[in-house]
């Protein structure tokens, strides 16, 4: 007797072991065109992503070969702009100055970030969370301020200098020079390389350097061939990320190098393009000359770390590391983080607050008869100037979680890509840090003139945003990417083999393992968005002004007291965003 047995209908066609909805025939051709859908929608991303980075460049380069103003019609094709930028002494001066400033400001930075995430983020020491904070403080103040408060303490005739001549007959080292600029360019980086060496150092299991230890090697020699190595990644983008802030760094040139006439490329484009006339054909030349020079750099990246397999360190069985004690050291390295801290940061920041409360400061008049809360009383008492502040945090928060989801999508798709992908997306990751921003702002300015629509924009916190977006784009990309490239795809792989589709092996796998990284990624965001105003400076409208506009109007006026008390009001407003980010593990 033959028993009989009824086969249910499928859910779903299976056809060379590809599971397909149900519905879908499973001829080659679906087969073909289902199996793709997921490589479409990468590139119409990455497109779409390359269109918005590359929105500002398009004016500007067309710009840099017309004869006059883009907004000028009958305009001829010329090479004279790039004639006139390579032949004037001026620029030649200020590209030797740019190299010197830009490599002396990297080693700096680069170096120091490096020690201090070593130090604090693997050794346990005393202090060591709040020792996080206020290492970090630098970048949660303008970089216009930071250096006013350096100028007007430790510069010629500063307080600092000033007092150290009455008291000791000595003075200061002139901070208005390459190097005195070269060494607070460095010092305000320095956070944002510690950012991005601490976020790789998470992702190394402390089981490397046991074993090495374990085999007889030194701390410093395990460090120095376990650690160093595996945060290539991580250092080769620090590098070219100080180097390009460096030459994009246009506050600390403008006030530390400006008095004594030391020009760099950034102050050169400032003079020429901004300060003194409106010469938009030269600037635009000397962006597309930033522009090759950026480029240059990702592609020297790109054959500098090779195989990106050699990097990975997170695996399915990785453990979370723990500090290392160091004993009674600790105190010992503690106290020379702290003695760097006071130096570079609390004293400026705390003769800052000072500042903001007095008419002018000297130690050659009593604080006591100079102190006052005018300076507050002038930023308050404007209707213009509370709604800037307002405009700044709507800004901040709002731009830098739209931009922190950008980012984490374009790394995802860059990395879990083909090579024809990740190459498009890292290239284009790194355009808008060719061009100072101030010329961002001109050419997000110019496109929404050009493209359809886009007049809907101009005077609204939303092209604020978008501007914002495409000018630190490459620093959230630059954070992000090192750690992304140490996760390991076996455990996506395992997600899916369990039944999991590919979106979910994101949300489930990679999302919890980069959350240290986008956090970093988002606080990183806010505070560049809170103290930008080179982008915002043609872009803002009568109700869409920011801090930065406004401290850029007050300083320009030489109204240094109220651009100290909205410095002031601006570290108050991000400081609990570090105390709650870096002070929980």
């Amino acid at each position: 007797m033959t028993k009989s047995t009824e086969k249910s209908a499928p859910s779903a066609a299976t056809t060379a072991g590809m599971i397909l909805p149900a519905g879908i025939p499973g001829s080659r051709l679906v087969r073909q065109v289902y199996g793709s859908a997921p490589l479409v929608w990468r590139w119409v991303f990455t497109l779409l992503l390359v269109a918005l980075l590359i929105s500002p460049m398009l004016p500007l380069i067309y710009q840099a070969f017309i004869d006059r103003p883009l907004y000028e019609s009958g305009g001829l094709g010329t090479f004279g702009n790039f004639t006139r930028l390579f032949a004037d002494p001026g620029f030649q001066g200020a590209c030797v100055n740019t190299f010197w400033f830009a490599v002396i400001g990297t080693a700096i930075s680069t170096s120091v970030g490096f020690v201090a995430a070593l130090l604090l983020e693997r050794l346990d020491l005393p202090a060591r969370k709040t020792l996080k904070i206020l290492f970090l403080a630098p970048i949660f103040v303008s970089a216009l301020i930071l250096a006013l408060s350096w100028s007007m303490l430790y510069g010629p005739s500063g307080y600092a200098d000033i007092l150290l001549r009455t008291t000791t007959g000595l003075s200061l080292p002139n901070l208005n020079t390459l190097g005195g600029m070269a060494l607070l360019s460095g010092v305000s980086s320095a956070p944002v390389s510690y950012m991005l060496f601490a976020s790789a150092l998470a992702n190394i299991p402390s089981t490397l350097e046991d074993a090495a230890r374990a085999a007889g090697a030194s701390p410093l020699r395990a460090t120095m061939s376990i650690v160093v190595p595996l945060i290539r990644p991580s250092m080769l983008y620090c590098i070219m990320l100080n180097f390009v802030l460096n030459i994009d760094q246009l506050a600390v040139p403008l006030i530390i190098g400006g008095p004594a006439r030391v020009q760099v490329l950034s102050t050169y484009l400032y003079d020429n393009g901004i300060a003194v006339k409106a010469d938009y054909g030269l600037v635009s030349a000397a962006a597309v000359v930033m522009l090759v020079m950026i480029q240059l750099f990702v592609i020297g990246q790109k054959y500098a770390l090779g195989d990106l397999r050699r990097y990975t360190t997170v695996g399915g069985k990785t453990l979370k590391r723990g500090l290392i004690p160091v004993g009674r050291a600790g105190w010992l390295i503690s106290g020379l983080v702290l003695l760097y801290i006071v130096i570079t940061t609390l004293i400026p920041s705390l003769f800052l607050i000072l500042r903001s409360f007095t008419s002018f400061i000297t130690p050659l008049v009593p604080i006591t008869s100079v102190l006052t809360l005018d300076n507050f009383k002038l930023v308050l008492s404007y209707d213009a100037y509370v709604r800037s502040i307002y405009n700044t945090i709507i800004v901040a928060v709002g731009g830098g979680f739209g931009a922190t989801i950008l980012t984490f999508i374009g790394i995802v798709v860059a990395y879990r890509s083909p090579a024809s992908v990740r190459r498009v997306v890292e290239m284009a990751s790194f355009i808008p840090r060719a061009i100072p921003g101030i010329v961002v702002g001109i050419g997000i300015f110019y496109a929404a003139v050009i493209l359809p629509g886009g007049s809907m924009l101009n005077g609204t916190l939303a092209i604020l945003m978008i501007a914002f977006t495409i000018r630190y784009f490459p620093t959230g990309f630059a954070m992000l990417g090192p750690s992304m490239l140490q996760i390991d795809q076996d455990m996506e792989r395992a997600m899916r083999v369990a039944g999991g589709g590919e979106a979910r092996s994101i949300v489930a796998v990679v999302l919890p393992l980069l959350k240290s990284a986008l956090i970093g990624c988002f606080l990183l965001y806010f505070v560049s968005f809170f103290k930008e105003y080179a982008a915002a400076s043609f872009l803002f409208g009568p109700n869409t002004a920011v801090i930065g506009t406004t401290m850029l109007q007050l300083d320009m006026m030489g109204n240094l007291g109220p651009v100290a008390a909205l410095s002031v009001i601006t570290l108050f407003l991000t400081l609990p965003i570090a105390i709650f980010v870096y002070a929980r593990d």
